[in-house]
């Protein structure tokens, strides 16, 4: 298996903790749900980072003089500290520990995070020495009406969602991470999975991810398939649906996908429909 370094990202309200039940369905997985480990080598390269932080100062200060008893060097001094070198394998050993954990038995094949944004620090996470980066891609008006949703149950004191409130906001979210992966679905450490491949297509799901992974890892499906419980929309107008499909990103996304399995049926419902015939009207 190449390495074990999992990043997952992708709009939120995309699926990426549906990807994490799946992945952590094998137990040889132990993917995390936003750990945000960008954030976390930060502050270990600061705890960890006394090496090169003395470093700079003996460069900047020099050494201090040493009596004629102490034969110790900058040098033998900083060889004791600690190094900013430490910070991603400290990580991995509290997953591996985490993970022995759950599984005493099982050896750790792979770890990562899932963290919606992290698309939004995209060249940060690629600069990860080894790091596999996936994301995921739902049908933009299932994201927003999941959003909206949301929002609704906020209000109503049922939900304590905050992320994203706002309508254009929310549809500009969703194009935000559709551009950046779009950028980069080429890189041979990027894989761009579908929502509704991984719902609708659980073997063929499985065989392009291990295939990414270089791996052959069996994972159970445990998603609902039910096409009612992904594509209700009932939090979206069909004022909405033609503000939706009127943004030039989606509406390149319907044009690329429209006849792709998977996700053109997404595409097909009533209030698309009427919001293709408005729009055209519009225009």
């Amino acid at each position: 298996m190449k390495g074990g370094l999992l990043l997952i990202g992708g709009c939120p309200r995309s699926g990426t903790t549906a990807l994490v039940h799946f992945l952590n369905s094998n137990a040889a997985t132990h993917i995390s749900a936003e750990e945000n480990l960008l954030h976390k080598i930060q502050v270990l390269n600061k705890l960890l980072g006394t090496r090169e932080r003395r470093a700079k100062v003996y460069k900047k200060n020099g050494m201090r003089a040493l009596s004629v008893r102490e034969t110790l060097s900058a040098d033998n001094i900083l060889a004791s500290n600690f190094s900013e070198e430490a910070a991603w394998p400290t990580i991995q050993y509290l997953y591996t520990l985490h993970h022995n954990k759950i599984h005493p038995d099982m050896p750790l094949e792979l770890w990562g995070d899932k963290f919606p944004n992290y698309f939004k620090e995209i060249d940060a996470v690629l600069a990860i020495p080894d790091v596999r980066y996936l994301h995921i891609t739902r049908n933009p008006f299932d994201v927003v009406n999941s959003m909206l949703r949301r929002t609704e149950m906020a209000r109503l004191g049922k939900d304590w969602w905050k992320a994203v409130t706002d309508f254009d906001a929310m549809i500009e979210t969703w194009a935000e991470a559709y551009r950046v992966i779009l950028k980069i679905e080429d890189k041979p450490e990027v894989m761009h999975l579908y929502y509704e491949e991984l719902v609708f297509d659980f073997v063929g799901s499985v065989t392009k991810i291990n295939s990414f992974l270089e791996a052959d890892l069996k994972f159970e499906n445990i998603l609902v398939s039910d096409p009612n419980k992904h594509h209700d929309r009932s939090f979206l107008t069909t004022e909405m649906h033609v503000r939706v499909l009127a943004h030039p990103d989606v509406a390149a996304f319907v044009a690329r996908h429209i006849n792709t399995p998977f996700v053109s049926p997404a595409l097909q419902g009533k209030g698309v429909i009427e919001a293709k015939k408005r729009l055209a009207n519009a225009l």
